[in-house]
């Protein structure tokens, strides 16, 4: 697996259900650090004026891609930003973080050259909506980049053995509302075209853990 720019572990910051904690633990980091390096997979060494992260959580990412790109944003919804605004601080990053819902993204029609977002769809009902607001944002010829669990009963146990707090109160087709196939397709729809991985990728689909995809805008 490639070597990414994560933030140092006493800098990163715990959000939400803590799953943080998990990119520095042995053996549970190599799962949580693959769906990253599957997203960055596609871009293939590209650089970029523009870049927008969709669900940037802890911001994990945003020390990559400050690498990949002159100008890096960050949206999300949960209420710690100014925690991972922080820990760039520390860590010396520049990028520009907003709290706002990916149905209502508050940026002008082809603001960003790529727009990457790992674990946020399998979280929204209305995908539509999500794939739209991304495709509208985006200039044309840039890419989205997705990332999300495949939905099967391994993924399931997978999420309750993390630890997920919502895993043990709710049912998990509740948190993870959208599957893997939906986000695909609705994906496919709008965008007309688009290129898949899967983890672990000897495996079909269905029977694997994450997926990965990209597109890229053309009209």
């Amino acid at each position: 697996m490639a070597q990414i720019k994560l933030p140092s572990k006493h800098n990163h910051p715990s959000v939400g259900d803590n799953l943080t904690r998990y990119y520095h633990y042995p053996f549970m980091r190599f799962f949580f650090l693959r769906r990253l390096t599957m997203a960055l997979e596609f871009l293939n060494g590209r650089r970029f004026d523009s870049m927008l992260e969709i669900g940037f959580g802890s911001g994990i990412l945003l020390p990559e891609l400050s690498k990949r790109s002159s100008r890096v944003f960050g949206i999300d919804i949960h209420e710690s930003i100014d925690k991972v605004k922080e820990m760039l601080k520390k860590e010396d990053i520049n990028t520009i973080l907003t709290r706002g819902d990916i149905l209502h993204l508050p940026y002008k029609d082809e603001s960003f050259d790529c727009v990457i977002s790992i674990a946020t769809l399998e979280h929204i009902k209305e995908l539509n909506g999500a794939i739209f607001e991304i495709k509208r944002i985006l200039k044309p010829n840039g890419f989205a980049v997705l990332g999300f669990p495949v939905a099967n009963k391994i993924s399931d146990l997978l999420l309750i053995l993390t630890g997920s707090r919502r895993a043990y109160q709710k049912n998990l087709r509740d948190i993870h509302p959208s599957g893997h196939d939906d986000i695909l397709a609705e994906a496919k729809r709008q965008f007309g075209n688009i290129e898949v991985k899967r983890f672990p990728s000897y495996l079909p689909l269905g029977l694997s853990l994450y997926c990965s995809c990209m597109s890229k805008k053309t009209n």
